[in-house]
């Protein structure tokens, strides 16, 4: 629970994109390949996503307290906001 990005990234995008950020934005043809490979992979032989959620999961973790304080910093962000999925609030440091 306490590693789960969906509801910080969402959060994040409507404060960037506004309510109905989810009819404005749409992936690019990049990330649809992306998530097209990871299902496929999910569904053909699902243990090969072992490395690449540990991996992920590391870099968004150690990484992203680094990152959100670099976003923070070159958009001119205040008060936290825009920065929910490097936020790690359920995990003791």
């Amino acid at each position: 629970k306490e590693l789960r990005r969906v509801d910080s990234a969402r959060k994040d995008m409507e404060y960037f994109y506004g309510e109905g950020w989810e009819e404005k934005i749409k992936p690019s043809g990049a990330t649809q390949r992306y998530v097209a490979r990871i299902q496929e992979v999910a569904r053909d032989n699902p243990k090969l996503l072992i490395g690449h959620q540990y991996t992920r999961y590391l870099g968004d973790l150690f990484g992203g307290q680094m990152m959100g304080g670099m976003a923070t910093k070159s958009l001119g962000l205040s008060d936290g906001k825009g920065i929910d999925f490097y936020k790690f609030n359920d995990i003791d440091d």
